[in-house]
C-alpha cells in the first residue's frame, strides 16, 4: 500500500501550482462512485496560522519572479502570500501553502504521508481551482481511502480497479492484481493445489507489470521457479528472503505459509 500512497503524493506535488486552472482532456472513468459534497469541504479544517501572520502575508510585497527564489522557506512564504492575496484568508489557501512548503523542503524526494493528508490537500486544490483534473485527483484519493477501509469485497475491487485503470489503462494485469488484493484483504491466499500456486504466481507477474521494480521481479522469478520445479512453496518463501531485497509486502508471505493448507516443508 505504501507504493500507492507514494504515487498519489508524487502526483499531487507534481501539479503546476499556479497553472491548475487549465482543464486537461481526459476520458470518463469506466467505473464511477458518486462522492457526497462533504468530501469537497475544507471549511472545518484546522491550520496553524496567527492573525499577525495572515496580516503580514496580506501585505507582503513579493517579487514578480518569486518562483525563482532559491531559499525554500522564502519561496514558500511568497507562494503563501500569492494565494492569500488572490483567494483571501480561507482554510484551503493555508492547506495548499503548507503542502507546497513541505514539497519544497522534500526537494523532489518521495515523501510518505497519510491518506487523510493527501485527501485534505487534494480537496483544497480542487476548491481553489475547481477544474476536472483536480476533481479527478480528489476523487481518486478519496476513493483510495474508501477501498482501503471498506468491508465490502465487491466495492473494494470496483474502486481499486478504477484506481489502477487510471494509472495503467484497462489491461488484464489490472484485474488480476485487484482480485489478488481482494483475496489478501478478505481471507488471504490459500495455496493448497498446483492450480492455486500457479494463480498466485500469475498474480506476482501482474504486480511486476504494474510496478516494474527489481524487488517485484525477483519475487516473481523465485516463486515461478519453485512452482515450475514442483518444489514446496516454503522453499520459495525462504529463497525470496535470501535473494530479494525486502519490500513492503513481507507480511503477506507469512500469511501465505500460515493459510497454505499443505506442508511447505
Amino acid at each position: 500500500m505504501r507504493g500507492i500512497l507514494t504515487y498519489f503524493f508524487c502526483l499531487l506535488i507534481g501539479l503546476n501550482f499556479l497553472g491548475c486552472g487549465e482543464v486537461e482532456e481526459d476520458t470518463e472513468p469506466i467505473l464511477s462512485v458518486e462522492l457526497p459534497d462533504r468530501y469537497y469541504d475544507t471549511s472545518e479544517s484546522l491550520y496553524e496560522i496567527t492573525d499577525e501572520q495572515v496580516k503580514e502575508l496580506l501585505n507582503l510585497n513579493f517579487p514578480g519572479d518569486w518562483y525563482e527564489e532559491k531559499d525554500p522557506e522564502l519561496k514558500a512564504k511568497y507562494y503563501h502570500a500569492v494565494l492569500i492575496q488572490q483567494f483571501g484568508d480561507i482554510p484551503a489557501v493555508h492547506i495548499v501553502a503548507i503542502f507546497y512548503r513541505l514539497s519544497l523542503l522534500a526537494d523532489g524526494k518521495p515523501t510518505e504521508t497519510s491518506i487523510e493528508d493527501l485527501i485534505l490537500r487534494a480537496k483544497a486544490h480542487y476548491l481553489l481551482w475547481p477544474n476536472e483534473s483536480n476533481r479527478k485527483v480528489l476523487e481518486d484519493t478519496q476513493k483510495q481511502k474508501i477501498w482501503r477501509e471498506t468491508d465490502d469485497p465487491e466495492l473494494f475491487v470496483k474502486l481499486y480497479t478504477e484506481t489502477l485503470m487510471r494509472q495503467h489503462g484497462d489491461i488484464p494485469e489490472v484485474h488480476i492484481v485487484a482480485e489478488g488484493q481482494k483475496k489478501e484483504k478478505f481471507g488471504g491466499w490459500r495455496i493448497a493445489t498446483d492450480e492455486n500456486k500457479k494463480e498466485y504466481v500469475e498474480y506476482l507477474r501482474a504486480q511486476y507489470v504494474l510496478q516494474p521494480t527489481e524487488y517485484f521481479l525477483c519475487r516473481y522469478n523465485v516463486f515461478k521457479e519453485v512452482v515450475d520445479n514442483g518444489e514446496p512453496f516454503g522453499v520459495a518463501i525462504s529463497r525470496k528472503k535470501e535473494t530479494c531485497v525486502e519490500g513492503e509486502l513481507e507480511e503477506l508471505f507469512n500469511l501465505i505459509l500460515e493459510n497454505a493448507g499443505d506442508n511447505p516443508e
